[in-house]
C-alpha cells in the first residue's frame, strides 16, 4: 500500500472549485482567488506582529496569538539529575569545542513563539491537529523581535 501525498495547503484547486460552486454568482480566475487568500493570510501574520493580540481567524479555525515565555535554566529529571534546560547553539559549540547555549539575553531572557488556542477551535477533532507557522512566518517573528525592543513587550504571557 503506498502513501498518496495530501496537499495542505488552503489555496488549492480543489478549494477553488469549492469556492465556485458555493458562490456562483462571484466571477473570480483561480489565479486572483489564490492571490486573495494568499494576501489575507499576510494581512493576518503582520497584523499579530505589529499588535501582539489574540486574533480569531473565520471559518471556526480559533484564535491565534504569539506567546512570550520565561525558559527555566535548570531542570530536574524524573530520575532526581538536574540538567540545563537551554537551546544548544551547535555552530558555536563546534567551533570552540564545547558547549555553548544560547541565553536570549537580547530579550531578557524570553523565548517567543506563534501559538494557535486549539479550545476556540470549531470542528470536528480539532485535538488532533496541530500549528506549524511557516518558515516566512516564523523568521518575521525573529526579525522584528531583532530590530526593534519594543516588541518583546507588545507580546504575552499565555501559559501552555
Amino acid at each position: 500500500m503506498s502513501r498518496s501525498a495530501v496537499d495542505w495547503r488552503t489555496a488549492t484547486r480543489a478549494n477553488y472549485i469549492a469556492f465556485c460552486k458555493s458562490h456562483p454568482e462571484i466571477e473570480l480566475e483561480y489565479g486572483d482567488w489564490t492571490s486573495i487568500v494568499y494576501r489575507y493570510m499576510d494581512l493576518f501574520r503582520d497584523e499579530m506582529l505589529e499588535t501582539g493580540e489574540k486574533r480569531r481567524l473565520p471559518a471556526g479555525l480559533g484564535e491565534f496569538a504569539i506567546k512570550k515565555k520565561k525558559r527555566k535554566r535548570f531542570k530536574v529529571s524524573p530520575e532526581g539529575k538536574s540538567f540545563i534546560n537551554l537551546p544548544v547553539d551547535w555552530k558555536k559549540s563546534k567551533e570552540m569545542g564545547k558547549k555553548i547555549y544560547i541565553f536570549n539575553y537580547h530579550t531578557e531572557g524570553y523565548g517567543f513563539s506563534w501559538k494557535w488556542f486549539k479550545n476556540s477551535a470549531h470542528f470536528r477533532f480539532w485535538d488532533l491537529w496541530y500549528f506549524k507557522p511557516s518558515r516566512v512566518t516564523a523568521r518575521m517573528l525573529s526579525h522584528y523581535l531583532k530590530t526593534d525592543e519594543e516588541y518583546q513587550h507588545k507580546y504575552c504571557e499565555w501559559g501552555k
